[in-house]
């Protein structure tokens, strides 16, 4: 058994107060109240689908209440007494670190960063060991690449970046899952470690009681019958395995109904969803001003997030993908209205003029705005909702949120300000191409005229010799800034939402696409009723 270093008077203590969990239907505990052994190591055992992981959720402050299913009544209180020596009697919140089953970590980055941004959010209060001391300590190459880590430096990778976070207590996700015995013997061994060496209060949550009972100091046994916690006295832990059975299933018969009530309910659903849906959309809409203040814990951090976010929404390939775009509409605006106009002989000569004006005119205000936002909707918004989702699937926005580094603050905003920063520029850059090309295929087909010829006519309905910008700028800023923001803001909630499958961030993707360029086709509909009011016979 454990010893714990630290005295019981500065441990945090984890209690839990007529705490009921409900998942669906099932009821996973009711009315419980433990308090946890302060500065030991405390294991909650039970068979898989008993609810453990849910129940470390809820000790974390990981649970919301718009979590579909999951209902959580009673009080979660973490709270660390300050010594007798001090004169303080005064508790203070715990800060809680989570070791995730799957390591959660973020892996565009190197293992020294990953520890650094823990660090850079802790209490700064403190003074916990500096991101190399821990990954020396732990064994973890500083500079490699998360993402080509061994199994075994990843979770040394883990733990080492909860503790420069230096939270009073440290909950282990299942961290013996998928090993063998003797892997799991060497887990074992690190935790025991790390205790000793930083003296928290540590709860594991497991299926494994044979490889993590040697360094428990407690362990209930979450108990699918009763939907309580049992205290497993010591000299019953040789023989846990018996009471360690199947989560008891919901027993309740099932009554059978026709097919008029199987569809009536099935619409009901849908439409509360889509009730539900809308609802948040219009509060997400609502909330954008807000979302834009840039409110970092940490404004290098914050400052790295939005060059992430830049590189997605609007980076290199970006720049390449819309400049080819707006090529092909250079050349199809120019080359087809000339080649196909009808009884050309004649009427050329008669409309030439005014057929490159509108043809100015029209790649300026309709054609390329429409088509390169909704091409940054396709590109762009796929590859945010994509990065975002793989986030929400690999519970890297749950790690976010131990660290007290709100997913919205961090992912959110930034996303907003590279839509913001990236949208206006991809927009110029495809008219900029699509009338370069306009020029070239105009020089090439009407050699006689040339490019002073197509410049002076092509520009003639934008130039305004009262202002230095196109007559209309104005305009085309404000719905490519809001059609930004609404890609921006689709991809985020698109990709955040929950992601239990890998095939769920796929889903993602696809329907960020799809709400995205639904959302600027409108923009560019609304926007049509007015912006070209002007332009209207009387």
């Amino acid at each position: 058994m454990n010893a714990p270093v630290s005295s019981s008077s500065n441990a945090a203590v984890i209690e839990l107060r007529d705490l009921s969990i409900t998942a669906g239907r099932r009821p996973l505990l009711r009315n419980v109240t433990v308090r946890f052994r302060p500065g030991g190591i405390t294991l909650i055992v039970g068979c898989s689908g008993v609810g453990k992981s849910l129940l470390l959720r809820v000790l974390a402050g990981l649970h919301r209440p718009s979590d579909a299913g999951v209902e959580v009544t009673g009080a979660v209180t973490i709270e660390t007494g300050q010594s007798a020596e001090s004169g303080d009697n005064q508790n203070r919140r715990a800060s809680v670190g989570v070791v995730f089953q799957h390591f959660a970590l973020f892996d565009e980055w190197s293992a020294v960063d990953n520890v650094r941004f823990a660090f850079a959010h802790r209490d700064r209060q403190r003074q916990p060991l500096r991101p190399l001391e821990l990954l020396n300590e732990l064994r973890v190459p500083p500079h490699t690449p998360t993402a080509v880590l061994s199994g075994g430096q990843r979770q040394r990778l883990a733990i080492a970046r909860t503790l420069a976070y230096d939270p009073d207590v440290i909950l282990y996700d299942e961290p013996t899952s998928g090993l063998d015995a003797a892997t799991a013997a060497q887990v074992a061994e690190l935790i025991r470690t790390t205790h000793s060496a930083h003296a928290k209060t540590s709860l594991i949550v497991t299926h494994d009681f044979h490889s993590l009972a040697p360094i428990a100091d407690e362990i209930y046994l979450l108990d699918s019958h009763t939907q309580s916690l049992l205290a497993v006295p010591q000299d019953d832990w040789p023989d846990l395995r018996e009471h360690l059975e199947p989560p008891v299933r919901d027993a309740t018969p099932v009554l059978e109904t026709n097919g008029a009530t199987q569809q009536l309910a099935r619409v009901g659903r849908t439409t509360g969803d889509f009730l539900v849906a809308t609802t948040r959309a219009i509060e997400a809409a609502a909330t954008i001003p807000w979302r834009l203040l840039p409110r970092w814990r940490s404004v290098a951090w914050g400052l790295r997030c939005l060059w992430h976010y830049l590189g997605l929404a609007a980076g290199p390939t970006a720049w390449i993908y819309i400049a080819l775009a707006g090529a092909i509409l250079g050349f199809v605006t120019t080359y087809f209205t000339f080649r196909f106009l009808p009884y050309s002989r004649y009427t050329e000569p008669l409309l030439l003029e005014d057929l490159l004006e509108a043809t100015g005119f029209a790649l300026y205000r309709i054609l390329a705005p429409i088509l390169i936002t909704i091409l940054i909707a396709a590109r762009c918004g796929a590859a945010v909702a994509s990065d975002v989702g793989g986030r929400a699937y690999g519970r890297q926005l749950d790690a976010l949120r131990t660290f007290r580094a709100p997913p919205k603050r961090y992912l959110l905003t930034n996303i907003l300000y590279a839509f913001l920063i990236g949208a206006p520029g991809l927009v110029a850059l495809g008219y900029v191409t699509a009338a370069i090309v306009s020029a070239i295929v105009f020089t090439a087909t009407h050699p006689q005229h040339g490019p002073d010829f197509w410049s002076l006519h092509f520009h003639h309905r934008l130039r305004d010799p009262a202002m230095w910008w196109y007559d209309g700028t104005s305009w085309l800023l404000a719905k490519t800034l809001l059609c930004a923001l609404g890609i921006g803001s689709i991809a985020y909630y698109r990709g955040a939402s929950t992601k239990n499958s890998a095939r769920d961030v796929s889903l993602g993707v696809t329907s960020t696409v799809l709400w995205g360029t639904l959302y600027v086709l409108v923009i560019h509909f609304l926007f049509a009723f007015f912006e070209f009011e002007a332009y209207a016979p009387q």
